[in-house]
């Protein structure tokens, strides 16, 4: 007669490890997420591809076969960014709200933006420092980029024609102030701040340059010839 064997005395198998989902879109969306983590902490030339590879827990052969490159996966992750900000300001809706409301709206998004994406200011400074070596090589960009410069120009055609802006300011200039009220004072904050002794980054500060930036943009508009802008 035979003995049973305690279950105790069974001998255990460790769990089988689960494969890796084969996901192809899942994988090349994480891939860039991580990408763009890295690439906007360290750069182009500091970033690490088995760094990259490491945060998805996939094979760097496997980046390689999606991107085919580091460079060509650096050129997705700007794509990538551009793709967001131009998919959010489609979403404004800045034809259907009048001529004010929308570049009041246009400058609050701008500057939010900007705000509450420290990964996509990192980006394009760092793509700057590298005088846009990379962005060159994309037209996605651009034709993305150009709607929202059509679209402020019709805002600036409809406000001239019902009498509520003055100045028929040219659409591009426009929308560079506007970045550049969103933006200079977090390129150069640190800068700023210990030369002037204000702390330009704190939220107040912050929401204080937020209000002048609305203001700023819209006196420009609005304002007579003989007003102050």
């Amino acid at each position: 007669m035979s003995v049973p064997v305690e279950e105790s005395r069974m001998p255990h198998t460790a769990p089988k490890k689960q494969p890796r989902s084969r996901d192809p879109e899942r994988t090349k969306a994480q891939l860039t997420e991580s990408a763009l983590r890295e690439f906007a902490d360290h750069g182009f030339h500091g970033a690490r591809v088995d760094r990259i590879t490491r945060a998805v827990g996939c094979n760097p052969r496997l980046l390689y076969h999606y991107f085919g490159s580091k460079e060509k996966l650096y050129v997705s992750v700007i794509e990538h960014i551009f793709a967001d900000i131009r998919a959010q300001e489609r979403d404004l809706q800045l034809a259907r709200l009048d001529p004010l409301s929308a570049m009041r709206r246009l400058v609050e998004f701008t500057y939010d933006f900007f705000d509450g994406n420290p990964l996509f200011v990192k980006m394009t400074r760092n793509e700057n420092l590298l005088e846009g070596k990379f962005i060159v090589q994309t037209q996605a960009v651009r034709t993305s980029s150009q709607p929202l410069i059509d679209a402020i120009s019709g805002i600036i055609a409809r406000g001239r024609a019902e009498g509520v802006f003055r100045h028929e300011y040219d659409a591009l200039q426009i929308y560079i102030t506007i970045v550049a009220l969103s933006a200079h004072h977090l390129n150069n904050g640190h800068t700023l701040t210990a030369i002037f002794g204000v702390d330009l980054l704190s939220p107040e500060w912050r929401q204080e340059r937020r209000a002048h930036s609305i203001e700023l943009v819209l006196n420009a508009l609005t304002s007579s010839k003989s007003d102050p802008v």
